[in-house]
């Protein structure tokens, strides 16, 4: 049986069209059923008659400036209608590259935290020099937390590197400013002391360190400073990139280099290619909620949806829900 999964096209820095062609992408190679939610006349003439996809009629969206506390009161919109559909039992994921603010706020409003869980957090993929992926838990949804809430993002984000990523024993460690246990401020310091207990703990990495060395298989963060992080790191990768094409690009000999050095390249930008991590889970709501990049090509749309596709088909949220919540 196909997987329901909404699909919100609208309010990012693409047009629905490209979106619709990378979540259709997916579709062609999964099981899945779409439910495009967005405005019907600027989704359909792009929908191919055997599609398998339906439009979920939007004329409101959530533009990227907007506020939370406004977005949730814009009744219409497609983020909010597509988690209503979630909550109905009528899909089995939502996914929006849009408003990431407002996709926290309207989860919490439509579907609610899952017993027992304070706060929800965004669980999303970093690419390594390694080639595997490492994950950063809150990357945005919590900016201000207590330290029990990053305990419990450390709890769901093992559960999420076991069940969806396939990572037995997954090490844990805390972004800090330093290594040693003193170094950070008193949330990470007290956060510290609450994870050291655990055997999974190494203890505290720096974000210097998460895409060259990959020290651990999960990193525990405060959402403002996850967020500030994952922001960094990824210019910081397209800062690279644009200066090896403008360096390879100049002289005889920098382009005849390039072509020796083209195979090397090639397995560097596949392995750092942030457009293949697209959509993280927001732990802690119950409902499966995918948050995936404003920025999002096509490509990285298809990879959202495929990513969306595997957290349902591992019953991710159930999977929370029974593990984490009080009296399970």
């Amino acid at each position: 049986m196909a997987i329901r999964i909404v699909v919100d096209v609208m309010g990012v820095d693409h047009p629905p069209e490209e979106l619709v062609a990378g979540a259709l992408a997916a579709a062609e190679r999964l099981p899945v059923h779409l439910i495009l939610a967005g405005r019907r006349r600027l989704i359909e003439p792009y929908l191919p008659k055997d599609a398998h996809a339906e439009v979920l009629d939007c004329e409101e969206f959530v533009p990227q400036d907007a506020p939370p506390v406004r977005a949730i009161r814009m009744k219409g919109t497609s983020i909010l209608r597509g988690l209503e559909l979630v909550a109905q039992g009528k899909a089995e994921a939502f996914l929006s590259p849009g408003n990431t603010g407002a996709v926290v706020a309207a989860a919490l409003l439509v579907l609610g935290r899952i017993p027992g869980i304070k706060r929800p957090g965004i669980c999303a993929s970093i690419p390594t020099l390694n080639g595997k992926e490492l994950l950063l838990i809150d990357a945005g949804a919590t900016a201000d937390p207590k330290p029990e809430y990053l305990v419990q993002f450390a709890d769901m984000g093992r559960l999420y590197a076991q069940e969806v990523l396939g990572i037995p024993e997954p090490k844990l460690g805390l972004l800090s400013i330093g290594e040693e246990r003193i170094k950070g401020d008193k949330l990470v310091r007290t956060t510290h002391r609450l994870l050291s207990q655990r055997p999974d703990f190494v203890g505290n990495v720096e974000p210097h360190a998460l895409l060259t060395q990959r020290p651990v298989d999960i990193v525990v963060s405060g959402g403002f400073a996850g967020n500030l992080t994952l922001k960094a790191l990824e210019g910081g990768i397209e800062a690279t990139w644009s200066a090896l094409r403008d360096g390879l690009r100049g002289s005889i000999r920098n382009r005849a280099g390039a072509i020796l050095l083209r195979p090397t390249l090639r397995n560097l930008v596949r392995k750092m290619n942030y457009d293949r991590y697209n959509g993280a889970p927001l732990l802690g709501v119950q409902g499966l909620v995918m948050v995936a990049h404003g920025r999002s090509s096509p490509s990285a749309m298809e990879a959202a949806v495929e990513r969306t596709f595997w957290a349902a088909k591992a019953e991710l949220v159930g999977r929370v829900t029974s593990k984490l919540s009080h009296g399970a």
